[in-house]
């Protein structure tokens, strides 16, 4: 056996087996619910992933939407729970914890997916029994297609921090971050999809003003901005390189990216970027 297969052999070994994990959602909203998809599609048990939203008929709508389990209350969600992933909105994260705390069985990890609220906080609020992670994903890990930053908290273990990189395994590329790279973090993944799908709304509106019929505007614009996605991670070839390599002198291409910079496309993304980046540092009191 050659060493790939045997690193292969030796880390599905060590993978933790999510079929006995159990998850307690607490928010199965816009961002809770992509997450327990992603994990589902990991391989948690939908009896094992428990939902608990606002009121018990949210939760049953969740869940059925899901696949998944819906809990009668937060605290039989969170019982016998290996991890509790917060999905509520950032300015609730504390109050959460605070009326989960006693609740939580001892060795819990606790996973908050809102911005602003530090590791610390969270740490602090938690009392010492469980240990806390922050997860920032973006709304494409529904399709499998994501981003999600993962930031360990100082109880976590090695065995936690695996089984975080396994409930996620299923959502797209997968990193570890500081809590001081977040705010880049956001700017470049968290946020960035609302501003590709302004620039693909805006590309297929083009399309059909130079008359396309939207159907089939739609199908073209989305499809060649999967494929250039696509073709550069397949390839790792420069972003510049490529567009170069389809850039003829005086042809169509050149004067459409010259047209780009003249209207200030690229120093807009930047700008977006960087009001993204700046909007969660202030969240966080950076």
């Amino acid at each position: 056996m050659n060493d790939t297969a045997t690193t292969a052999d030796s880390t599905a070994a060590s993978a933790p087996d999510l079929a006995a994990v159990r998850v307690a959602l607490i928010g199965a909203g816009n961002m809770g619910g992509p997450v327990g998809r992603a994990m589902l599609a990991a391989g948690v048990r939908p009896a094992h992933l428990r939902i608990a939203n606002s009121t018990p008929a949210s939760s049953e709508r969740a869940a059925a939407e899901l696949g998944a389990t819906a809990a009668a209350s937060r605290a039989e969600a969170v019982a016998e729970a290996d991890v509790v992933v917060l999905g509520v909105k950032p300015y609730q994260i504390l109050d959460l914890v605070a009326e989960l705390r006693d609740e939580l069985p001892a060795g819990t990890l606790v996973l908050s997916l809102a911005a602003g609220t530090t590791l610390a906080r969270i740490e602090e609020a938690l009392g010492g029994d469980c240990a806390a992670a922050r997860a920032m994903p973006n709304t494409p890990i529904a399709v499998g297609e994501g981003a999600v930053g993962l930031m360990r908290g100082s109880a976590v273990t090695d065995a936690q921090h695996a089984l975080l990189h396994a409930l996620f395994a299923r959502a797209g590329a997968v990193v570890d971050i500081i809590e001081q790279q977040v705010h880049a973090f956001i700017g470049a993944a968290g946020s960035l999809p609302a501003f590709v799908f302004t620039l693909i709304e805006a590309m297929t509106d083009e399309a059909v003003r130079l008359g396309l019929k939207r159907d089939l505007a739609a199908t073209l614009v989305q499809q060649t901005v999967r494929g250039a996605a696509t073709m550069l991670s397949e390839s790792g070839t420069h972003p510049a390189v490529a567009k170069n390599a389809v850039s003829s002198p005086g042809g169509t291409t050149v004067q459409g990216l010259a047209a780009l910079e003249r209207e200030g496309v690229r120093a807009g993304v930047a700008a977006a970027m960087a009001a993204a980046a700046e909007t969660s540092r202030a969240m966080s009191g950076d």
